[in-house]
């Protein structure tokens, strides 16, 4: 599901033109894509703790995204 996702975009951004990806760049980016990924959820569940609940909701997502700043997402 990666890869075809991965090509998508890049068919979007490249205008057309089809480019070739190595096994390994596409694991790097999931992997990095991941730990990003993990890394919010981790701050929103801070976010939703300090707002004394349990439950993870969208504004604590957008709260997190935006205490990261340029970092994040």
């Amino acid at each position: 599901p990666l890869c075809s996702q991965v090509r998508e975009i890049c068919l979007m951004f490249t205008r057309g033109v089809d480019y070739q990806w190595q096994r390994m760049a596409l694991v790097a980016l999931q992997e990095a894509a991941e730990a990003l990924m993990v890394r919010l959820l981790e701050d929103a569940w801070l976010c939703a703790l300090h707002a004394r609940r349990v439950t993870l909701f969208p504004k604590d997502l957008q709260l997190a995204r935006r205490l990261r700043g340029g970092e994040g997402l």
